[in-house]
């Protein structure tokens, strides 16, 4: 059963709508739906797929998620993508990112 309140426009509503307990398919439903970024944020972040997190990060409208989700890439290629993203703050946290996997 998916939560109705994730499609709500107000952040708050919609991230009480999304839970760790929702089925992949109910996750997935709210990743491409949602209209609020950071349910669809909190979604991807819930279905711990790395290609789909990439996907996100590079290609979702709201740079909240898209910074959000740089800073869980692993993927070198895919932040160094974002350091040519049009919003500053995706562009520092995929810096940051890409700094932290190169340090290790």
């Amino acid at each position: 059963m998916t939560y109705a309140n994730w499609r709500s426009m107000d952040d708050a509503a919609a991230m009480r709508g999304v839970r760790p307990d929702m089925t992949r398919e109910e996750l997935i439903e709210v990743a491409y739906g949602a209209r609020s970024g950071a349910a669809r944020r909190i979604a991807v972040v819930y279905l711990d797929d790395p290609e789909i997190t990439r996907s996100f990060a590079l290609e979702d409208r709201d740079p909240m998620v898209r910074r959000g989700l740089a800073r869980r890439l692993t993927d070198a290629e895919s932040l160094e993508q974002l350091l040519n993203d049009a919003d500053y703050s995706v562009r520092k946290a995929a810096a940051d990112t890409l700094r932290k996997l190169q340090e290790k």
